[in-house]
């Protein structure tokens, strides 16, 4: 079959309201012809109002519920007709493989949809007006910031708590669609909703059943069916935020902010009412009470195994050792020796290999290879701002070699003369870029070089 997108009928959305049979071509007249069989509808307090789109059994004593559950019912259908018209003309896009939907998956809606633009306090009862009325304040916005000499404004969004500024007005419209969740395209065989259609492709693509296992993670083997995926993946193995008192790098302001509470410092809220231990966050808390306070234990449930222990964790680590005959096996990467645990592992080397912890590290990260043993990771990809924060003048320089790229540079990282060694590595202007596809392009020094 040709990769070419074929010709499609133009789409027509249907109205499921009792046996009404009209058809429409936008979800803006669907939603016109909705109002009118809702006009229908007579005001009654003691009235119970039933759905009547589809198969629907939706009930309700409000009639403005009523209006705003109907009215979502045809923005559904319009997305569920526009996701499979593009997978009608995109034919090499699978099929998707899970379960069918048998009704519309329609959210709970306990109120109207409300605009926090600043100074519009409109409501809505359609989301289909509500999405266009806020696409006209992204218009109007660019009209009203723009000067005659702007070549290209910003323009600044003004979302309640938000001041995003964008290039143009189509990023702002795309942009402040975000803030009302606005759905673009729905899988028309399962109904999950999606903001974009390559999303809605990406839905299809990554199903067990379609998984073409083509492309893979260096880092940590994981399989994706698209390329897109898996440089989205990779972002999560850069690590471009650096601790301002140490040289602990991280992969997200989450966990660098958790590095800092636990690290540096001293403040610790929560209190144990039965001993003096207290600890940073609540999850903590309630981990000490659980071993040491109480007597609960979790029991392996395999029938004539009567391992108990106090921690899900140890119970899981029990299971895939013992049930499932896939034990953590640590491998020293510098003569193979096999170890049990990661602790055992780590003073193994440093006493054998002298190895030293990284500056800013408390323990060795450990990480699973292509033949499922641990080993020690003696790479980490860091993004170029953070490698500068790190890094001394006296070890850093460019290079004057030009790679494949031309938004990427080559560093050259020089370390002591005393350790006679020298790592190149490749990372990208913003630190995002991970190319090439299946190859570790981001790297620090060895750790024992560190």
């Amino acid at each position: 079959m040709s990769s070419k997108k074929r010709k499609i009928e133009p789409l027509l959305i249907s109205c499921n309201w009792n046996d009404c049979s009209a058809k429409c071509i936008s979800d803006w007249e669907l939603n016109s012809h909705i109002t009118e069989h809702l006009e229908a509808l007579n005001p009654d307090c003691d009235a119970i109002y039933k759905c009547v789109w589809g198969s629907c059994e939706f009930s309700t004593k409000c009639l403005t519920q009523i209006q705003r559950h109907i009215y979502y019912h045809g923005y559904y259908n319009a997305l569920l007709v526009q996701g499979k018209y593009e997978c009608d003309i995109n034919p090499t896009i699978p099929k998707c493989c899970g379960p069918a939907r048998l009704c519309d998956k329609i959210p709970e809606l306990k109120s109207n949809f409300n605009c926090e633009w600043t100074d519009c306090e409109r409501t809505f009862v359609s989301i289909v007006e509500f999405q266009d009325h806020i696409v006209q304040h992204a218009s109007f916005e660019y009209e009203i910031q723009k000067s005659p000499d702007d070549e290209r404004p910003k323009i600044q969004c003004n979302w309640i708590f938000c001041n995003k500024q964008m290039d143009n007005k189509y990023r702002l419209i795309e942009h402040i669609r975000t803030h009302s969740n606005k759905k673009q395209v729905a899988c028309f065989h399962c109904g999950e909703l999606f903001r974009t259609k390559t999303t809605l492709f990406d839905h299809l693509r990554r199903q067990s059943d379609n998984n073409t296992n083509k492309y893979q993670c260096a880092q940590c083997f994981k399989f994706f069916a698209v390329e897109k995926l898996l440089r989205s993946h990779m972002v999560k193995h850069v690590y471009c935020y650096k601790c301002n008192m140490c040289d602990m790098t991280c992969s997200s302001a989450s966990a660098l902010a958790t590095h800092i509470r636990y690290r540096h410092l001293k403040d610790k809220p929560f209190k144990c009412v039965e001993c003096e231990y207290r600890c940073v966050r609540e999850s903590d808390l309630n981990q000490h009470v659980q071993l040491v306070h109480t007597k609960e234990v979790h029991r392996c449930e395999e029938p004539g195994c009567n391992y108990t222990v106090r921690t899900y964790q140890s119970l899981r680590r029990h299971y895939l050792e013992v049930h499932e005959n896939t034990p953590f096996i640590y491998i020293c990467h510098c003569c193979d020796k096999p170890f049990k645990n990661g602790k055992s592992l780590s003073v193994h080397l440093i006493k054998k290999h002298d190895y030293q912890l990284p500056s800013g590290h408390k323990r060795f990260t450990y990480r699973v290879d292509e033949n499922g043993y641990y080993r020690l990771e003696t790479t980490r990809i860091e993004s170029l701002e953070v490698t500068e924060q790190i890094l001394t003048p006296n070890l850093f320089e460019m290079s004057n070699e030009t790679t494949q790229d031309s938004n990427c540079y080559e560093i050259v990282l020089k370390t002591n003369k005393q350790r006679n060694a020298e790592q190149r590595i490749v990372v990208s202007n913003d630190g995002t870029d991970v190319q090439p596809i299946g190859e570790i392009v981001i790297s620090l020094p060895t750790l024992d070089d560190v």
